[in-house]
């Protein structure tokens, strides 16, 4: 049985592959100007005839305002931070207001400051985890310093409102605070996060740039905007100390502004100058087993004026049961041969999935599906509840609660229910499998 993009649809036999395959999905926030952001989704898809040909599908999902969100504009900056909170900012770098991303919404809405409850249907919202959970303080992901950003948020959050409009913008290595602020970057506290007894000190200039915001790798690098250079400037820690390396280039990059990285290491970098590329896109190659080198790939071109900033919905997964998407019969129409049947898909490439669709299925008493294959997918099949008598290849097999039924491509099977009760099972279908 399969499900098509964006709908239930089951199909009964052959099931055409398609020529592109998805392989990757982001969420994109651009502030386009102080009065709106701008929401986009992109997807890149690889050319299966063609193996090195990778093509980006970019679709413009919604765009903010005053009147959707009143007091949050006009806005100089925004700042993805934990549970997917964008914190919006004017000139003077006071907050304006906090959105949070509903990846079930897929939209941005106001977040009151209150996280919800882990017991609840939606679950607890991570802005300030407990961290001596056991989970939490085995975990490099809150307690290895440059690997987790995020342990330091309350620290960053406490020097910007010191800082005030003083520097462009902060961030944290090993621990220590640094900021920026013309062509100087400056130390503002010791490793434990303490304010410097003698006030901020010189750690590196860039003589002659204009340093305008920051953004920390995966790799514990640091990316610089340079809006006169119009390059991103690249320092590192070495033994404690503040170094320069060589600075990152490109004809797609005009006062470039805010930047923000992927969880995979992809740098989006927002530029301040209309010009072809309002965003532009780097990927990152490792040589030599130590050097990250770029690899430009198409940018965004948004029209109009250039964008300010952009900022990153991090990853996030779903708990999802009945209770939240309960299971709909299906009309005869959208049936495609199946009988009896009634379905609900928890995860699609259209929802929050590479690649990946679920679905939870039940088949009334006498429902049945014909004997068919498929050439280019594979699924597997977890019996929930109920019985049923399933052809699997070669075999014939009563089915039950516990059971697992795996059916590789141009493998036959069907089945119908046994007994009078229904047959529920969860489904999980990879597509576009070929040789």
């Amino acid at each position: 049985m399969g499900i098509k993009y964006g709908r239930i649809m089951l199909v009964l036999f052959a099931l055409v592959a398609v020529t592109f395959q998805c392989f990757g999905t982001e969420r994109v926030f651009i502030l386009k100007d102080q009065e709106q952001i701008v929401q986009y989704r992109i997807r890149q898809f690889v050319n299966k005839s063609v193996k090195s040909e990778v093509k980006n599908e970019v679709t413009q999902v919604t765009t903010y305002n005053k009147e959707n969100f009143p007091g949050v504009f006009p806005a100089d900056s925004i700042k993805m931070r934990r549970g997917n909170i964008l914190s919006v900012y004017d000139q003077s770098k006071e907050l304006k207001g906090r959105l949070v991303y509903n990846p079930r919404s897929d939209r941005l809405e106001l977040y009151d400051g209150n996280p919800g409850d882990r017991a609840s249907l939606t679950g607890k919202l991570l802005e300030n985890p407990n961290l001596d959970e056991s989970f939490r303080v085995r975990s490099h992901m809150y307690f290895k310093d440059w690997a987790s950003p995020s342990r330091y948020e309350s620290l960053v959050h406490k020097f910007e409102n010191l800082t005030g409009s003083t520097y462009k913008d902060i961030f944290v290595l090993d621990g220590k605070i640094f900021a920026i602020s013309g062509d100087h970057i400056y130390q503002l506290s010791d490793k434990k996060g303490k304010s410097l007894k003698n006030g901020p000190k010189t750690a590196l200039v860039l003589a002659e740039s204009e340093l305008t915001s920051a953004a920390i790798s995966p790799w514990g690098e640091v990316f610089i905007a340079d809006s006169v250079k119009n390059e991103l400037q690249r320092v590192s820690l070495k033994e404690g100390v503040l170094v320069a390396g060589d600075p990152l280039s490109n004809s797609s990059l005009s006062a470039p502004r805010g930047m923000d990285f992927t969880a995979s290491g992809e740098l989006f970098v927002a530029n301040g100058k209309p010009g072809s590329t309002t965003v532009s896109r780097f990927k990152f190659k490792l040589g030599g087993w130590k050097n990250w080198n770029p690899v430009a790939k198409k940018g965004l071109d948004v029209g109009g004026s250039g964008a300010i900033d952009v900022a990153l919905a991090r990853p996030v997964g779903q708990v999802i049961s009945e209770k939240t998407h309960p299971i709909k019969e299906i009309s005869k129409e959208e049936a495609g041969g199946h009988y009896g049947i009634s379905q609900t898909m928890f995860i699609g490439p259209d929802i929050n999935s590479e690649a990946t669709i679920i679905a939870l299925v039940q088949y009334a008493p006498g429902g049945n599906t014909p004997v068919h294959y498929h050439p280019n997918m594979e699924q597997i099949e977890i019996v929930i509840s109920g019985k049923a008598l399933w052809e699997i290849g070669e075999f014939e097999q009563e089915v039950g609660p516990g059971d697992v039924i795996f059916c590789p491509r141009f493998v036959k099977h069907g089945y119908k229910v046994l007994g009078d009760q229904p047959f529920k099972f969860l489904q999980l279908e990879w597509r576009n499998i070929e040789d």
